[in-house]
């Protein structure tokens, strides 16, 4: 009782813990503030969604609140530092989340936490989105921090530890029952059909994110088990499809995904002085073609391949995240082609750890992954490695290799931004009876220029394949919609986008994007209009290559050829007309592969290719001949797979390298900066574009400088 008594008087309320309890308000409300105002982009917005949406605007203050108070007991430098990190932080993904509701429609995710490299690596290009509003509001941000900090080291010391201690606890339970149960900011009145923005809308940037966080919780489905899932095997792997598999037919199969590809000639209030897109538009009117209604708009690229690849739909994902729960083997294209006698090669003209393709391409079972750090000497348009060079190393795989490929080839030359400067001068290629600003007239034409170099690079693929004149199948989609300007500046303007973006035919023009599958084995086979999500495509390159299928290919292509074509929102089944219930064998495979046991895969095990590699191959050193010459040593090492961008270590040191093919390279070093008479270790390796991580090292030679 003594005990209960004391820890009461301890709770009493003093003069100081009352000025800290009000200082954390204080920081709390100013935090929220920071957060709200910056998000929705106006203090005003701020105050409106204070008032519409008090029940989210209080378990907000609440949510930070306890934050500041869980770390209450900690010593006051440590504090002070977690304080300030803490706004710096949400100053940083507030702005962050602002920005790319700008650029995309769209708000700061948790499958952004697994795409930060890539989204800071596409901020270095992006100009004008921090501007002096967002330099004074961070110079006022830090101002405010420092005077907190001040009001913190008085009153915190006066508070007992015990005192501080309990309070912490208190924070740390209330912080716990807020985050595991976001329908409290909306007074249990929240709906998981709520759209994503309007959640950000009405919840908060908190309380929305919370949301999401729960929504990616996946739970397990109640009819998950291996037994259902044999059964479903059982029954796609014993229906008799009316597809033709010829085992002895081993066309080559190329899949290219055109980096932001769409048709500009959509833009009906724009006028255009030639078609940028004239070859591939001949190649959708004489070869079967159509329409990819994708799941992204403005980037997500990799969502977009993966659905191609693996055959399974980021529709029974949540909508925000997809490509990290790529963690281990799953079914793809390129299994499903090697287990019958296919090289399957990836080729990206950009960094190897974006979208981490170097670790996925390896689990869906790719042999070599070209990526940028790869090509020798490549021209650039911008920021970006020419398409055409891209083009052209597809090409030399296929004249290189025995037997049939399997290339899927990534582009990127045409990815945005498009405010930033990619030619010497910019022909005018687009203009407009309509009223539009200069930075959209500028993005629509170096978009429209963009596509031209897109359209040659197609025409050189194909072209290059007519040549090697091998049965070969090339498929060609875009990946997603450019996000031509801020707020979708371009498509406003011109009108493309009227009204709600909410409503079914806007759906539809967000997300369309142009499809062609080229073969010179078809002869007179009846040209197909095409209308699919990315998920039914892989399937249908099977089917076209007279390949052998997996369950889930031979799942979604059933569904495909009883007319269910296209898997959209679920806010609109019902305007495309699926039926969920058809949808439930697809998905619980779907579950099964991502995220349950794999059951699936009981009979073939999926396992990485043995010996994955980067580039070529193995980087390999077979001699090293050193001359003496006027103070110098000159290294020629001869040897397999150098590229242009390797560099040449001397025990560990890093020297420049000469580039004379993909056998020899040379460095020249002083006399004076090495011993004589001894031994030295020489390697060369290929580096990640921060300079320092190896992605691909040769063997070590041991040579001795005289």
């Amino acid at each position: 009782m003594k005990d209960i008594k004391h820890l009461v008087t301890n709770l009493k309320p003093s003069k100081s813990g009352l000025l800290l309890a009000l200082t954390v308000s204080l920081f709390s409300l100013f935090t929220l503030m920071i957060i709200e105002v910056i998000h929705r982009g106006s203090i005003a917005a701020f105050i409106n969604w204070a008032d519409e949406s008090t029940v989210s605007f209080v378990m907000t203050f609440l949510f930070l609140f306890f934050l500041v108070g869980a770390l209450l007991f900690l010593p006051t430098i440590i504090f002070i530092s977690l304080i300030a990190i803490e706004v710096i932080f949400w100053f940083v993904l507030s702005l962050g989340s602002y920005i790319k509701y700008k650029l995309r429609g769209e708000f700061f995710t948790p499958a952004d936490l697994y795409a930060l490299n890539e989204g800071a690596d596409i901020s270095t290009l992006m100009n004008d989105l921090i501007g002096w509003k967002e330099i004074v509001g961070f110079v006022v941000t830090l101002i405010l921090l420092v005077a907190f900090c001040i009001f913190f080291i008085r009153y915190k010391k006066r508070v007992a530890f015990r005192k501080r201690f309990i309070l912490s606890v208190i924070s740390i339970i209330g912080l716990a029952i807020i985050s595991t149960q976001p329908s409290l900011f909306t007074f249990r009145s929240f709906s998981k059909n709520v759209p994503t923005v309007e959640s950000y809308d009405k919840f908060g940037f908190i309380g929305a994110y919370l949301t999401l966080v729960e929504k990616t919780n996946i739970a397990v489905p109640d009819d998950y088990d291996k037994e259902e899932i044999n059964k479903i095997v059982k029954r796609v792997n014993g229906t008799a499809g009316e597809d033709e598999v010829d085992p002895n037919f081993q066309p080559n199969i190329i899949v290219v995904l055109a980096e932001a590809m769409w048709d500009p000639l959509l833009l009906k209030n724009a006028n255009f002085k030639e078609d940028p897109l004239p070859y591939f538009r001949s190649l959708m009117e004489n070869y079967t073609s159509g329409n990819m209604l994708t799941h992204v708009y403005g980037g997500g690229t990799f969502n977009t391949e993966l659905e191609v690849l693996s055959g399974l739909s980021t529709r029974f994902s949540p909508e925000e995240v997809y490509y990290n729960q790529v963690n281990r083997p799953i079914d793809s294209l390129a299994y499903v082609l090697r287990k019958q006698g296919y090289h399957a090669t990836a080729i990206h003209n950009f960094k190897n750890w974006y979208y981490t393709r170097k670790d996925i391409y390896e689990e869906i079972g790719f042999e070599r992954f070209f990526s940028m750090e790869f090509f020798n000497n490549p021209s650039y348009i911008g920021p970006y490695i020419d398409d055409r060079i891209l083009m052209k190393k597809a090409l030399e795989e296929l004249q290189k290799t025995k037997g049939p490929d399997f290339l899927n080839v990534v582009t990127v030359a045409s990815h945005g931004p498009y405010n930033d400067i990619r030619y010497d001068d910019l022909p005018i290629l687009a203009t407009s009876d309509k009223k539009m600003t200069e930075l959209s007239k500028y993005i629509i034409n170096l978009y429209t220029n963009l596509l031209k170099d897109v359209d040659d690079s197609i025409r050189l693929l194909i072209e290059g394949v007519k040549e090697i004149d091998e049965p070969t199948m090339v498929v060609i989609y875009g990946d997603h919609l450019p996000f031509l300007g801020e707020e979708y500046a371009v498509y406003r303007e011109l009108d493309y986008f009227q009204g709600d973006l909410n409503n079914y035919e806007e759906y539809k023009k967000m997300y369309q994007t142009p499809l062609v599958v080229w073969d010179n084995f078809g002869g007179e086979t009846k040209k197909e209009d095409l209308r699919m999500t990315p998920n039914f495509l892989g399937s249908y390159i099977l089917a076209h290559a007279k390949k052998e299928m997996s369950p889930i290919f031979k799942i979604s292509r059933d569904l495909y050829k009883q007319g269910q074509t296209v898997i959209p929102k679920q806010t609109f089944y019902k305007q495309e007309g699926v039926k969920e219930a058809e949808l439930s064998d697809y998905q619980l495979l779907h579950y099964d592969v991502l995220r349950g046991r794999q059951y699936s895969y009981a009979n073939r095990k999926l396992t990485p290719f043995e010996g994955y590699v980067l580039g070529n191959g193995k980087i390999k050193i077979d001699s090293v001949q050193v001359e003496k010459s006027n103070g110098t040593y000159n290294l020629e090492i001869h040897g397999e797979n150098f590229v242009s961008g390797s560099t040449i270590f001397i025990d560990g040191e890093k020297k420049k390298i000469k580039f004379i093919n993909e056998n020899v390279i040379s460095t020249t070093i002083k006399a004076d900066s090495v011993s004589d008479d001894s031994s030295h270790e020489v390697t060369v390796a290929v580096l990640d574009d921060d300079g320092k991580t190896v992605i691909e090292e040769s063997n070590t030679k041991k040579v001795t400088f005289k």
